[in-house]
């Protein structure tokens, strides 16, 4: 009997996409499939479609929409409430409302986690794994707008400080690393997938599939630094970052992973995390992060513009 996969399915406002969601979900080959919705205060017909497409489906997956009284509490929130109330399972899988799912993505995912199990190398139920892959980037009309690059299959702690190795809507993981990083501990208000890996790299293992596994739906509204050329890139980095709130963020995410978790690191990793979560901007710490050694973020532009953020003292 195959390991049931709990899919983590929030939604909000999401009446114009999430009925092809779930049917790219009822698609899977992977047929132990239960999946928990929450939707997030939504004004539309949300809650209606779900609930007409529990209905009328007839299938081996399982689908189950919780409780929501209406409340809003955004992302991460959302994925970590159903974290937490959801039955237990072996396996978790983040899914987002608007994307799409290739057939054999919780299979495929499966195999390598199990894999990496039973060649002993994660070998038990009690260490932390999760599973990411690839995707394909797709604009409305569902044509191809680019592939996402390719992984390190084992990051260490610097890479994933300031860097999501892969999206959330690729993340497979067990049920020892929800334990450890969603019911022993707060999260706080980090995002879920940068949270989870850089949990797993920390206390466990990852596992990387180079496959590509889902799509995810670029709607004409959204663009991201992920489309742009460096020189666009960089400017990005330069509008969002050093005028805005986005590295403030990002160094409170570090600064409650430090001190949620500081007595069960590394002393390496302790050492790491201190540097970039301190509060101090003397300049000699400055100039510690300006002339860090190691690489911090896969683009060139993002990197020169962080080593811009520690110089100015922002982070």
């Amino acid at each position: 009997m195959n390991a049931t996969i709990n899919v983590i399915l929030p939604t909000y406002n999401g009446e114009h996409y999430i009925v092809r969601q779930l049917e790219t979900l009822a698609a899977q080959t992977y047929d132990a499939l239960h999946v928990f919705l929450r939707d997030d205060g939504s004004s539309d017909h949300t809650v209606e479609k779900i609930q007409t497409f529990i209905d009328r489906y007839q299938g081996p997956k399982q689908f189950t929409l919780l409780p929501s009284d209406g409340r809003n509490l955004g992302v991460p929130g959302a994925f970590y409430h159903i974290l937490r109330h959801c039955t237990p399972a072996p396996y978790y899988a983040l899914c987002d409302q608007d994307d799409e799912w290739y057939p054999q993505k919780t299979e495929w995912a499966m195999e390598k986690l199990t894999g990496e199990e039973n060649a002993g190398r994660g070998a038990s139920a009690e260490i932390p794994l999760i599973y990411y892959c690839r995707c394909d980037y797709k604009d409305e009309q569902g044509n191809l707008l680019r592939e996402s690059p390719h992984q390190e299959a084992h990051p260490p702690l610097h890479k994933v400080l300031y860097h999501t190795p892969a999206s959330g809507f690729t993340c497979v993981f067990n049920e020892a690393l929800r334990r450890k990083m969603v019911l022993e501990h707060t999260p706080g208000d980090e995002l879920q997938d940068r949270y989870l890996i850089r949990g797993a790299v920390c206390f466990g293992k990852t596992v990387y599939d180079d496959r590509k596994t889902a799509a995810h739906i670029r709607h004409a509204s959204a663009v991201t630094s992920g489309d742009a050329d460096n020189r666009s890139l960089f400017r990005n980095f330069l509008e969002k970052e050093l005028r805005g709130s986005a590295p403030l963020k990002e160094k409170k995410g570090l600064q409650h992973f430090y001190e949620e978790f500081r007595d069960e690191l590394t002393e390496a990793d302790k050492n790491e995390l201190r540097l970039f979560a301190a509060d101090e901007t003397g300049v000699s710490l400055r100039l510690q992060k300006v002339f860090y050694k190691k690489r911090l973020r896969t683009r060139l532009a993002g990197e020169a513009a962080l080593r811009l953020l520690f110089l100015t003292g922002k982070i």
